[in-house]
């Protein structure tokens, strides 16, 4: 029997990721210290040992072979930018390079890796960019974030400075090991002020839902409000997700409309792996969606084999008259104009989301459920963002108890 090949040490998989369909190979790093055990020698004294953890860098790929040549490119950039950078780069030159060479390569989305860029360029940059990157201090990310809050930025765009500079830093000393420490680590976290975001009452989402009545907005409204999808989930659906001659009805989440930079327009992963989920719609959903279907088969019928472009393999549920994806900037407008035509003021598609949440809470819907319906990561995020709708079922459970104990 021939000898089995061994992998290189620092080579992890490739291996297949069923959940999110794509090929994921490793490269370790290096071995870092996360903290230290006292060790008793024979002696009787007291030691302290390091206790190390491998830092891993993934690549992902569609195919075995493309994973594996994208961790040949990632291990020849590392080798390549560990002599091409110098000692006194500045933190400007290094989020360049960072931006440009290591973020494509990193297992994050596009739009991450947008959001990321455009951090650092507007708020980074600006305030510590001239800084040699090897003199950096805590003091230095410290006035930075004052500087921010001087201009009255929110505190979590001073959040999201810290934390892109941070990860950044964490790759210049981890795998370029220029610098020693990561300063914005050092520094503490900015306290968020965690406001009670605008929901519509039940009276106001039904008054919402009859002015949609008869526009092209009705479906994708009736799914927002009802469902709680995220904007890009619901315009991301094709008709292949939906079941809706089955009970109960269902409609799977599995893809995600986003639009980059350039304004292109493109499917995507839903933003976690709790996004992927399946939905059962009620019964006046189901009639909303069935009737935006004939509808949409009289646009494709009367427009022709052209219906779509390059999107029709993607059938998907909200489309343009001419079967193209509506643009999500465009349905921000929309969904705005029509809740000032109902008499309600100004309301987005996120609050609509917030809304959904809001009426289930409301009706008693148990906060694990309602968590697995909005796709959130965890039922703590559910808690954190709603927590406050909770006080009137607190104060059901102790009136229960009461009665329950001592009435």
């Amino acid at each position: 029997m021939p000898k089995r090949k061994r992998r290189a040490n620092d080579l992890g998989g490739p291996r297949y990721n069923k959940t999110r369909k794509r090929w994921e190979a490793t490269l370790t790093v290096e071995s870092k210290v996360v903290g230290y055990d006292e060790v008793t020698l024979p002696d009787g004294t007291l030691k302290q040992r390091p206790r190390y953890r491998q830092v891993r860098r993934t690549v992902v790929g569609p195919t075995q072979a493309v994973a594996l040549a994208r961790l040949d490119e990632l291990r020849k950039s590392l080798d390549d930018d560990r002599v091409a950078m110098p000692a006194d780069i500045t933190v400007a030159h290094f989020l360049d390079r960072w931006i440009s060479d290591v973020l494509p390569l990193s297992d994050i989305k596009q739009t991450t890796r947008e959001g990321y860029e455009r951090i650092a360029r507007l708020y980074v940059i600006p305030h510590v960019g001239k800084v040699r990157l090897n003199s950096l201090t805590a003091a230095h990310v410290l006035r930075m974030l004052n500087k921010l809050k001087a201009a009255g930025l929110s505190p979590n765009t001073q959040r999201l400075a810290r934390s892109v500079l941070r990860r950044a830093l964490r790759s210049a000393k981890v795998t370029f090991k220029l610098i020693d420490g990561n300063p914005a680590a050092d520094v503490d976290g900015v306290k968020q002020n965690h406001r009670a975001g605008r929901t519509l009452t039940p009276e106001q989402a039904r008054t919402l839902l009859g002015a949609a009545d008869g526009t092209e907005l009705h479906a994708l409204v009736t799914v927002l409000l009802s469902l709680g999808l995220r904007k890009g989930e619901a315009l991301g659906l094709s008709w292949s997700d939906l079941k809706l001659d089955v009970v109960p009805a269902t409609l799977e989440v599995k893809h995600s409309l986003k639009k980059a930079a350039n304004g292109a327009q493109y499917l995507d992963e839903p933003k976690t792996d709790e996004s992927s989920r399946t939905i059962h719609l009620p019964a006046p959903v189901v009639d909303v969606l069935r009737r935006h279907s004939a509808t949409q088969a009289v646009q494709r019928l009367a427009f022709g084999e052209a219906w779509g472009g390059k999107w029709a393999d993607h059938d998907l549920v909200f489309t343009t008259p001419i079967g193209t994806p509506l643009d999500p900037d465009r349905v921000n407008r929309d969904v705005q104009a029509l809740a000032r035509l109902a008499g309600l003021g100004k309301w987005t598609p996120h609050e609509l989301r917030h809304s959904a949440a809001s009426i289930l809470l409301a009706q008693g819907v148990p906060l694990k459920v309602v968590s697995e319906t909005l796709g959130h990561s965890s039922i703590r995020v559910t808690a954190d963002v709603y927590g406050h709708l909770m006080e009137p079922a607190k104060a059901e459970a102790a009136d229960a108890m009461t009665s329950a104990l001592w009435g």
